[in-house]
C-alpha cells in the first residue's frame, strides 16, 4: 500500500498538505458520519489513519521513504488503474493519475 496515494498527496508534500488531506478524507470516510456505513468505509478509514500516523511523524516518514526507495527485488511492471462496472472485459476503463503543484492526486478517465 502506498501511503502517499492513500492520502492523495505527493511524496514531496509538506506536513500541512498531508494534515489537510487527512482531515478532508477523515470527514468524508469516517464511519460515524455515514448513515449505514459498511465495513468498507471502516477499512478505508483504517488505511487513512495508518497512512497519516506514519506520514505525520518525521522519523517514521523518513523510514518509510527509505523503504520506498529501496531497489525492488524483481522488475516491477507499471501499475494500470482499471475501473469496471461489471465483470465483463468490455466495460474496462483505464485511467491516468497525476499530481498537481500542491501535491494533490487527480485521476483522468
Amino acid at each position: 500500500m502506498d501511503l502517499y496515494a492513500e492520502l492523495g498527496v505527493t511524496p514531496q508534500a509538506e506536513p500541512e498538505v498531508i494534515r489537510a488531506a487527512f482531515r478532508a478524507l477523515a470527514q468524508r470516510y469516517h464511519p460515524d458520519r455515514q448513515a449505514g456505513a459498511s465495513t468498507l468505509w471502516a477499512a478505508r478509514m483504517a488505511r487513512i489513519n495508518q497512512a497519516y500516523s506514519v506520514l505525520s511523524q518525521p522519523e517514521r516518514r523518513r523510514a518509510y521513504d527509505a523503504s520506498r526507495c529501496a531497489p525492488p527485488s524483481q522488475s516491477v511492471e507499471p501499475l494500470i488503474h482499471i475501473t469496471t462496472t461489471q465483470a465483463s472485459a468490455r466495460n474496462v476503463r483505464p485511467f491516468l493519475t497525476t499530481y498537481d503543484a500542491r501535491g494533490r492526486l487527480h485521476a483522468f478517465v
